[in-house]
């Protein structure tokens, strides 16, 4: 009579898996709660009023595309920062590949999506970042129904909104992303709200 090594095996002792520490695979609560207090669209779009204010209209563009230059990098910043502070199991998973031998090219896009993530959920209305083109030389994403924009368009009129200068904001953001991960790619905007109803970024691996 054949023997059933299945059921064999499964006589056998064998030790579970304890987790080091708890994992969770959401975004950190503190985390988020200090990227909103700090980059709200509100706040943001409240800042960059005071920036303009007084000026002819533009002055009031000039002024505002320095401001959002200013603040795309401390958001980016922050971002990393708090990401690299709180740290959850996702991010955990995607250091520990990149930090394997021969594995460091994987940064691009990995690493880069997931800030992108975080900045963009801790401070939009949106529960997910969709995503349209993901592979090891290139990476793309939309933001539909942009918080700031509406903001933006709510406290200084539908006319200056459209002017996109708060494109500044998300494009410095990369850029400082780029400069911290010192990973080169070519940056372009195929969209933007103004226009096309949502902005769309687009990452290119030199």
């Amino acid at each position: 009579m054949a023997t059933n090594n299945f059921a064999e095996l499964k006589k056998q002792p064998y030790p579970l898996y304890k987790a080091p520490k708890p994992y969770s695979f959401d975004l950190n609560e503190d985390m988020i709660g200090m990227l909103r207090k700090e980059f709200s669209p509100e706040k943001v779009a409240g800042e960059m009023m005071d920036a303009i204010a007084g000026k002819n209209k533009e002055g009031e563009v000039k002024a505002a595309e320095t401001f959002f230059k200013q603040m795309g990098k401390k958001w980016m910043d922050r971002t990393i920062q708090l990401a690299d502070q709180y740290s959850d199991r996702t991010i955990e998973m995607i250091l520990e590949t990149v930090n394997r031998k021969g594995a460091q090219f994987l940064m691009f896009p990995l690493v880069y999506q997931r800030y992108i993530e975080i900045a963009n959920l801790a401070t939009q209305e949106f529960l997910k970042v969709p995503i349209v083109l993901n592979n090891k030389d290139e990476l793309g994403y939309r933001i539909p129904k942009c918080a700031l924009y509406a903001k933006i368009t709510e406290k200084a009129g539908e006319d200056f909104a459209r002017a996109m200068t708060c494109k500044h904001y998300c494009l410095t953001a990369l850029e400082t992303m780029q400069q911290k991960i010192e990973t080169e790619t070519l940056l372009s905007m195929p969209a933007e709200t103004a226009k096309d109803k949502f902005c769309e970024f687009m990452l290119k691996k030199i």
